[in-house]
């Protein structure tokens, strides 16, 4: 093999800065909301062919499948990132895909704007050219390089890569390109989202007395719920867990004179390491037992809903120690190891056994805001990093 100030230095070469940040400007142009990616697929699909991959897919979901065959020397690695986008709320020209001054946001250089640039289309694109490099630059793998780009993401759906890993796509090692700036990040809390319904009876509004208003009910359980919150516990790595209260509703509400018999909330619960879904369910039911003691079942329910797995990767697992080569090979200094405030979909392929880490270009803090945007110079920096990293993995850890 190239010795590895070679290796890098073909790797760079064979990463057309020009042609990448075309093609983020250009994916950042078709909108591709949740359950409507079909364009952006294709689109991908192509990439991934002008890149030389040798197998290219798009599945039964949308999902878009691409290959570089190893030679079977090393371990496989499954590079990971989502197609879809939050809607644009607020957002200005948000399928522009411009080239603006990065000043705006105290930023250096250039970036391009635009509703899922960060989160994450162009993280996506930026894989792509990565795995692409290595085969143009003659550097074949160690073990196959599966480029999955996901669908649903941003609604949890189960439709992206875990319905890839279901049907039998598998590898032995993981990359995240969500946004990292180019960091090495090992997991994120978990999230849970528990249904709380609280009842009690109607009456007519002139004689609420008669009734049992289930809004009443629900305030001691809030109450309860923000002390709750103050001593929940905090990962020296993952961050605080939480708890809050993201939907509220009560019925009957038709506009009718009656006192509501029941309130229905639905409740966001991140932990971390230490805690379970269990665990945590049990907390919420205890809060619900001391506030509202008349029974559970009749008075009050709790239900999860949705569950999003905590992912975490060791710092000295293979996956990680690989990325780390990667990063400082192209930085210069040992990157900083951190993790997602949000989930990622990695966390799939770190549940059924695939170990995973985080490594992508962009700022996670502008995802889903009016401002998102990218730095033109974090995508070629980061797809340096993925490639090598990519390498390093299927051949043993090393450049």
């Amino acid at each position: 093999m190239l010795k590895k100030n070679t290796v890098g230095a073909a790797i760079d070469q064979a990463i057309d800065n020009d042609v990448l940040i075309q093609a983020c400007q250009k994916v950042v142009q078709i909108e591709s909301l949740t359950g409507q990616e079909a364009m952006v697929a294709s689109f991908v699909a192509e990439q991934m062919r002008a890149q030389q991959f040798d197998k290219v897919e798009i599945d039964q979901n949308g999902n878009v499948i691409g290959i570089v065959f190893g030679d079977d020397s090393g371990p496989s690695v499954m590079v990971n990132g989502h197609i879809d986008h939050v809607p644009v709320g607020a957002m200005q020209n948000a399928f522009s895909g411009e080239l603006v001054d990065a000043s705006r946001w105290g930023e250096e250089g250039t970036a391009i704007f635009g509703r899922g640039s960060c989160d994450m289309k162009c993280n996506v694109i930026a894989a792509v050219h990565a795995v692409g490099a290595l085969k143009r630059a003659g550097l074949r793998p160690g073990g196959d390089v599966i480029v999955v780009a996901d669908i649903e993401e941003e609604t949890d759906s189960p439709n992206g890569v875990k319905s890839v890993i279901q049907g039998g796509l598998r590898a032995d090692f993981g990359i995240s390109v969500e946004s990292t700036k180019g960091q090495i990040y090992l997991g994120h809390r978990g999230k849970l989202e528990f249904e709380v319904k609280l009842s009690g009876r109607t009456s007519h509004a002139s004689e609420p007395s008669n009734g049992v208003n289930a809004i009443y009910l629900s305030t001691s359980f809030i109450d309860q719920l923000q002390h709750y919150a103050e001593g929940l516990n905090q990962d020296n790595l993952l961050g605080p867990a939480t708890v809050t209260i993201t939907g509220m509703h009560s019925s009957p509400d038709n506009g009718t004179a009656v006192v509501p018999d029941l309130v229905t909330m639905r409740v966001d619960r991140r932990y971390v390491r230490g805690e379970s879904p269990d665990s945590c369910k049990t907390e919420i039911a205890n809060i619900l037992r001391s506030t509202n003691p008349d029974g559970e079942g009749t008075e009050w329910t709790v239900e999860l809903i949705n569950h999003y797995p905590l992912m975490y990767t060791s710092e000295d697992s293979p996956v990680a120690r690989a990325a780390i080569v990667a990063a400082e090979d192209v930085d210069g200094t040992k990157p900083l190891i951190s993790a997602w405030r949000f989930g990622v979909n990695g966390t799939f392929m770190n549940e059924a056994g695939i170990p995973t880490i985080g490594l992508g270009p962009g700022d996670e803090n502008w995802a889903h805001t009016p401002e998102e945007h990218i730095g033109t110079r974090d995508i070629t920096e980061a797809a340096r990093k993925i490639a090598r990293a990519v390498l390093a993995i299927t051949k043993g850890g090393e450049l």
